[in-house]
């Protein structure tokens, strides 16, 4: 569902979310559960549409790119028990 980082863009990511104290385990159960939220929405709103709707179009249709990195944000504050981790990042 979301773009692929450079490998200088996931370093950078990583530092960050790591000086935040979110563990890598944490990253990738966010990332996850992003997934599948992402996957229920755009099953969701591909119901509504009355036709089959992908996560990368339901992110593009009515997140856009910003949206995509707020639903795993959202994610991370979930699995680190962390409300004010999207301030932080």
């Amino acid at each position: 569902m979301f773009r692929h980082l450079t490998p200088d863009e996931r370093r950078a990511l990583t530092a960050k979310l790591a000086d935040q104290g979110v563990t890598s385990q944490q990253f990738a159960q966010a990332q996850e559960q992003a997934r599948v939220i992402g996957e229920a929405l755009a099953r969701a709103y591909g119901e509504t549409l009355g036709r089959t709707v992908t996560p990368v179009q339901f992110i593009t249709e009515v997140l856009g790119v910003e949206g995509a990195g707020r639903l795993l944000v959202c994610a991370l504050r979930e699995v680190t028990g962390r409300p004010d981790l999207y301030r932080d990042l």
